[in-house]
């Protein structure tokens, strides 16, 4: 396992520093508007890349037989297929709309290929799982290494021709080429899974995991939509400046830890399904947690202790208000690390159901959040972002409830069930 980590976690480190450096250079080539656009594809790929697969690639972890995982990736494919007509759709009838509301320029003309960034980003996280369980850890590695690079080299070429969407047609072409390099290998593979023809016992297979395109999904729905609400409440509300340097936050700090997260959650749930129920789980549980948790803790120590103006020296002085933005949201950060690195142990000890409540939580306690930073801001410290305080006072709740069921679920006594 730790070599497996090792590997994943070093093409997710080398893709991340690649980021970092090249934000040195592209917040100066950049307005916050054009990061507003960024944060705008962020969410439609977002949320695209862990619904489109009909949570299905979940589901791949779990299966000894490979007739069943087969027919299970299959059963991913035909997801992502719908999920590109879906977005294709909507991008198209909304695009005018969320041009005008988000003060976007240039969005009609990404609007007419969100379809096809969606469709990459859903199917690449199944390309992903299946290389995860069969512990290929490799292709995933340099596929996480190559992608930033190809995305930052992108984004500086086309700064002064697209200085407004460079940055989302760069981020495109990231996806494309980390797609490319998840289906190295596999093509025999994926062409015989797009077969619109039921596999034999394919059938019996989707009724035996129907909670993951159910409730899994469902919970899913809900829990992206409640990770990305800010976008369109604070974009919507407080304009496209806050909205960019929220989203310098988000790649400086939230993206580095979510790729790390997303980078070791599957190793940590393919060996927790080898490891016995009772003391064996629950120490594999603790260790992960304790990891989690020192990782955090660190962060958010280097950023609370970080100098006013940290932001405008790294990125130029039309950065220097993002330093208070990076610090409110530090804490939810972190918080969003930790749930999203140990999740997957809900899977493990099967709770998937419980999945979907705190999702429907989440949604919940971020609208709430919303409204009442937007009705009383004073109870939240008053200023002008007080909607912004309510949601991460929302969200730090929600996580730490989060983790203390999380932590129940595990601990449970339970009978051997896979």
């Amino acid at each position: 396992m730790i070599q497996r980590m090792a590997t994943l976690l070093g093409g997710a480190v080398t893709g991340q520093l690649v980021t970092v450096l090249a934000a040195f250079i592209l917040t100066r080539l950049y307005s916050p508007s054009a990061f507003a656009h960024l944060e705008m594809f962020a969410l439609v790929t977002g949320i695209a890349a862990v619904l489109g697969t009909g949570k299905f690639e979940q589901a791949l972890m779990l299966p000894k037989d490979m007739a069943k995982a087969k027919a299970l990736f299959s059963a991913g494919q035909r997801a992502v297929a719908k999920t590109t007509l879906l977005v294709g759709l909507l991008s198209l009838l909304t695009a005018n709309l969320v041009a005008e509301t988000y003060d976007l320029e240039g969005w009609f003309w990404l609007a007419c290929v969100l379809p096809l960034f969606a469709g990459v980003a859903a199917h690449t996280r199944l390309l992903e799982y299946w290389h995860h369980r069969n512990t290929e850890a490799i292709p995933v590695a340099s596929a996480n290494a190559t992608g930033p690079l190809a995305a930052e080299a992108t984004k500086l070429g086309l700064s002064s021709a697209w200085s407004t969407t460079g940055l989302v047609w760069g981020s495109g072409a990231g996806l494309l080429v980390r797609w490319a390099m998840m289906r190295r290998g596999l093509s025999a593979h994926i062409g015989a899974a797009w077969s619109w023809k039921w596999p034999t016992g394919e059938a019996a297979v989707r009724e035996e995991y129907k909670d993951y395109p159910t409730w899994v999904l469902a919970g899913s729905a809900m829990n992206r939509l409640a990770q990305w609400l800010h976008v369109l409440l604070i974009g919507a509300s407080l304009g496209p400046v806050l909205l960019g340097m929220m989203g310098l936050a988000r790649r400086m700090v939230m993206q580095p830890l979510s790729l790390l997260a997303t980078s070791a959650a599957p190793v940590l749930f393919q060996s927790a399904t080898e490891k016995a129920d009772g003391a064996p789980l629950r120490r594999l549980f603790l260790t992960a947690l304790l990891t989690f948790a020192t990782g955090s803790v660190v962060v958010w120590g280097a950023v609370t202790l970080a100098p006013d103006g940290t932001t405008a020296w790294l990125f130029g002085e039309e950065w220097y208000g993002a330093m208070e933005v990076v610090r409110m949201l530090t804490p939810w950060f972190v918080l969003n690390f930790m749930t999203a690195g140990l999740g997957s142990m809900f899977h493990r000890v099967r709770k998937p159901r419980w999945i979907t409540y705190l999702d429907a939580l989440h949604l919940l306690a971020v609208a709430a959040g919303w409204y009442l930073g937007s009705l009383h801001p004073e109870w939240f410290g008053g200023g002008e972002w007080g909607a912004l305080v309510g949601i991460v006072w929302a969200k730090c709740g929600y996580y730490i409830i989060n983790l203390v069921v999380l932590c129940t679920a595990v601990m449970q006594p339970r009978s051997a069930d896979r």
